[in-house]
């Protein structure tokens, strides 16, 4: 599979005989699947649930984890690569670790989601700063741009799309942080379901738009 290919697949484009295009199809794999939104949802849906019943760190993120290493193994069983798996199981072990640690407490479990929410908002938001949006080399790729940024019209819309990449991983900080901070463990776990698979199928659906727009305006 080729890097454009790729970089399609993950944003929820598929390349057919009339160029890229955005399908349910498409978009569903981009986001996993039926087994990756699972992922996303029923392992913090489960883990409000049992926080709300039982009060319980410890029951919270026993089930939670349980279940996210559940979905782990069905991806090895079904030869997926391990590598992810292995990344996957290492994240589930560092926030049960600091959920359950000595002065840990159950909100501790989203804790490695803000580092990474926080990580890849960076990277994007530098690539603006040092004018160099990391959406333009995806179009580029996607849609066979040459000295995109050059022209001045395309390099905005590139920027701007990529700002709204770094706006979707601040807004999650943005909810979430603060009921990390109050205690709001239900609450917590609820953003992290709604901000997880259905907000990102939205985002790729938005920034498939604006490439589009994108290809557009460097023709004219």
């Amino acid at each position: 599979m080729s890097d454009s290919e790729r970089i399609a697949k993950k944003l929820g484009i598929s390349q057919g005989e009339n160029g890229p295009s955005i399908s349910r199809q498409s978009l569903l794999d981009a986001i996993g699947g039926p087994l990756g939104i699972a992922e996303s949802i029923v392992p913090a849906f489960s883990f409000s649930v049992v926080f709300a019943v039982t009060k319980s760190a410890v029951a919270s993120v026993s089930v939670a984890s349980a279940l996210a290493l559940l979905f782990i193994l069905i991806r090895i069983f079904r030869k997926q690569p391990v590598t992810q798996a292995i990344a996957g199981a290492l994240a589930i072990a560092l926030a049960a670790f600091l959920a359950l640690r000595d002065g840990g407490s159950a909100q501790d479990y989203f804790i490695p989601g803000f580092y990474t929410n926080a990580a890849y908002g960076s990277v994007l938001l530098l690539s603006v700063i040092i004018r160099y949006p990391i959406m333009g080399f995806v179009a580029q790729l996607l849609f066979g741009f040459q000295n995109w940024r050059k022209n001045k019209v395309v390099y905005r819309r590139a920027r701007l799309v990529t700002l709204v990449w770094v706006g979707f991983f601040g807004l999650r900080l943005l909810v979430q942080l603060p009921l990390y901070f109050s205690g709001q463990v239900e609450l917590l776990a609820a953003s992290k379901v709604v901000l997880g698979a259905p907000a990102y199928a939205g985002l790729l659906v938005l920034t498939w738009v604006m490439l589009k727009r994108l290809n557009t305006l460097e023709k004219q």
